[in-house]
C-alpha cells in the first residue's frame, strides 16, 4: 500500500458528488460484466474482475465506498479481491493523508504487467513440458507431442519478448 496522497484527487467533497454523477451507460456496465466474466475465465474471481473494469474507466482513484456502491458489492469483496488485483499488478492503492480513506486506481503499468504475466506463465509450461520430456522415452508418439509443445512455448516466448519490446518503444512515455 502507497500512503500518499492519490493522483488527482484533493477534494474529497467534490469528488462525492461527482460520484453521484457517475452514471454507468448501459455500454459501459456491459463492459465491466464482461470484464468480470472474462477474468473469471482466468482464474480470477468475477468481482475482481468488475473491480478492475471499474478501474479502467475511472477518470480518477475511487474509495471502497464508492466501488462497493456502483457495482454493488461488499466492502469485504472489495478487499479480498484488491488482492488479487495488486498481486498481479492489476490494480493500486493509495490512502489519503487528508482524510485516511484508502483509494483504489488502475495503474498505468497494468498492461506491461499482463505481457509479464503472458512470458511467467509461458515459462511453467515450458518446465512442465520439460517435465514431460524427461519421462517419456524418445521413440513414444508421446514426446513428439512435446516436442511440438516445447517449440509452441519458445515461439510463444520469443512473441511476448517483441510485444513487450515494441509496447516499451511505443508506450514508456504515456505508462511513467
Amino acid at each position: 500500500m502507497k500512503n500518499t496522497d492519490p493522483p488527482h484527487r484533493t477534494n474529497h467533497k467534490a469528488a462525492r458528488s461527482r460520484l453521484a454523477d457517475l452514471r454507468l451507460t448501459p455500454e459501459l456496465q456491459r463492459f465491466i460484466q464482461h470484464m468480470g466474466g472474462y477474468f473469471e475465465g482466468s482464474g480470477v474471481p468475477r468481482i475482481g474482475g468488475l473491480i478492475l473494469g471499474l478501474l479502467i474507466i475511472a477518470h480518477e482513484p475511487l474509495s471502497a465506498e464508492e466501488i462497493a456502491s456502483i457495482l454493488k458489492i461488499s466492502r469485504a469483496s472489495i478487499s479480498t479481491n484488491y488482492r488479487v488485483l495488486a498481486a498481479a499488478g492489476l490494480a493500486e492503492r493509495f490512502t489519503s493523508h487528508a482524510d485516511r480513506i484508502t483509494y483504489y486506481t488502475f495503474p498505468a503499468s497494468a498492461w506491461e504487467q499482463i505481457l509479464h504475466m503472458g512470458t511467467q506463465r509461458t515459462l511453467t509450461f515450458k518446465r512442465i513440458i520439460h517435465e514431460g520430456l524427461a519421462a517419456v522415452p524418445k521413440q513414444d508418439i508421446a514426446h513428439q507431442r512435446l516436442e511440438l509443445a516445447d517449440d509452441l512455448s519458445e515461439s510463444l516466448l520469443a512473441l511476448y519478448r517483441r510485444v513487450l519490446e515494441d509496447w516499451q518503444v511505443r508506450y514508456s512515455r504515456v505508462s511513467r
